[in-house]
């Protein structure tokens, strides 16, 4: 198995459980998806 396929599964896994301890919120998630996003340019 490569190691990039055993990477995503890793941040899954431990994205998934941040949002079940409480530790990651969704506005947490949007905030880093859009983050990469330039807008107004």
């Amino acid at each position: 198995m490569s190691e990039e396929i055993v990477l995503i599964g890793l941040h899954n896994a431990l994205r998934y459980l941040g949002e079940i301890t409480g530790e990651t919120t969704t506005e947490d998630m949007l905030s880093r998806i859009f983050s990469t996003f330039c807008i107004g340019k």
